[in-house]
C-alpha cells in the first residue's frame, strides 16, 4: 500500500512522521515491523525513529514514537520538538502552548512563532527521579548517583548516575568525549543487567560553567546526533553532582547542534529547533 508520511529533524535526529489523526494508516500489529523497514538507511527512506500522531481522550493530541529497531520509546525530546512544529503548522493545534499524551506522561510543548513558522519549540519535559525502582535499575542502594557499574572484566568499573524523565538514562563524565568508544560502552550499558528495560547512554565532558558537549547512545538505535532528553538528563545528572548552577541555562552542545536547559521549579525546559525537510510517499 502507499503511504504518505513527512521526514523531519531536530539538531540532527531524524524521524518519519506519519499522521493517523483521521485513523490508523498502519494496523497496531505492524508498527515495529514498519519502523524496523523504514528507518534503515540506504535501503528505505532511513531515519532514527518513527512517530505516529493520533487523537488523544485526555489531551490536545497523542504522540507515539517507535526506534529504529522497532521499540517504542515512551517519549523523545527532538521528536517531540518536531511533532509540535509538525501538528502546529499543519493546523492540527492551533495553540502555540499544546498537551501532548506520550507513554511517559502528558507533555506540554510551545511553539516559538515567527510569520506562521515556528522558529523553535520549548518543551517542559518534566522532573526527574534518581530512585533504582522508578528508573528502573537493579541494585541495593536506593539511588545510583556518581556509583560504580562494572561492565565486565576488561573494562572493569565506570561512574555513572542513572534517573529517568520518563525514560531511563545512564550518564557518564567523561574528560575526553572523542577518546571513548561510544559505541562499545554505549552498548554494553544499555543492555547491562542492571537495567531490565535497557537504557539511554549519555557522555558528557564539562566546556565551561554551564557549558557542556555531549555524544549520546540511544537505546534501540545506537549512537545518534542528538537526543532531547538526554540533554535534558545531563543536565539534571550534573546539577545532582553540583558540577553547574542550576540557576542559570545550560548549553549542550551535540553532534547535530546546539540545545539550551532550564532548570525551573516545576521541571526542567528543553528548547531547540526542528525542521521539516520534505513530504514523501512510500510503499510499503
Amino acid at each position: 500500500m502507499e503511504v504518505e508520511f513527512t521526514k523531519v529533524e531536530g539538531t540532527g535526529n531524524d524521524f518519519i512522521i506519519i499522521n493517523e489523526i483521521e485513523g490508523e494508516v498502519i494496523p497496531e500489529v505492524d508498527k515495529p515491523t514498519f519502523a524496523r523497514r523504514v528507518c534503515e538507511r540506504k535501503f528505505s527512506v532511513g531515519a532514527d525513529g518513527v512517530i505516529f500522531i493520533s487523537p488523544s481522550g485526555i489531551c490536545d493530541v497523542q504522540m507515539r514514537i517507535f526506534n529504529s529497531d522497532g521499540s517504542e520509546a515512551e517519549m523523545c525530546g527532538n521528536g517531540m520538538r518536531c511533532f509540535a512544529k509538525y501538528v502546529y503548522e499543519r493546523g492540527i493545534v492551533q495553540d502555540e502552548k499544546m498537551t501532548v499524551e506520550t507513554l511517559g506522561g502528558v507533555i506540554t510543548p510551545e511553539v516559538i512563532v515567527n510569520d506562521g513558522k515556528v522558529e523553535e519549540v520549548r518543551v517542559m519535559m518534566g522532573t526527574a527521579e534518581f530512585e533504582r525502582a522508578l528508573i528502573p535499575m537493579e541494585g541495593s542502594d536506593d539511588f545510583a548517583i556518581d556509583t560504580d557499574l562494572h561492565i565486565n572484566d576488561e573494562i572493569g568499573s565506570i561512574k555513572i548516575t542513572a534517573l529517568s524523565i520518563g525514560n531511563p538514562h545512564a550518564v557518564l563524565v567523561v574528560d575526553n568525549l572523542y577518546g571513548i568508544d561510544v559505541d562499545k560502552i554505549g552498548n554494553l550499558i544499555e543492555n547491562h543487567e542492571a537495567f531490565p528495560n535497557r537504557t539511554n547512554v549519555q557522555f558528557v565532558e564539562m566546556n565551561g560553567v554551564n557549558d557542556v558537549e555531549i555524544r549520546t547512545y540511544e537505546r534501540g538505535v545506537g549512537e545518534t546526533l542528538s537526543c532531547g532528553t538526554g540533554a535534558t538528563a545531563a543536565v539534571f545528572a550534573l546539577s545532582k553532582l553540583k558540577m553547574i548552577d542550576p540557576a542559570k541555562e545550560v548549553t549542550v552542545r551535540a553532534l547535530g547542534g546546539v540545545l539550551k536547559v532550564s532548570l525551573e521549579e516545576d521541571g526542567a525546559y528543553l528548547t531547540g529547533k526542528a525542521n521539516i525537510i520534505y513530504d514523501g510517499k512510500l510503499n510499503y
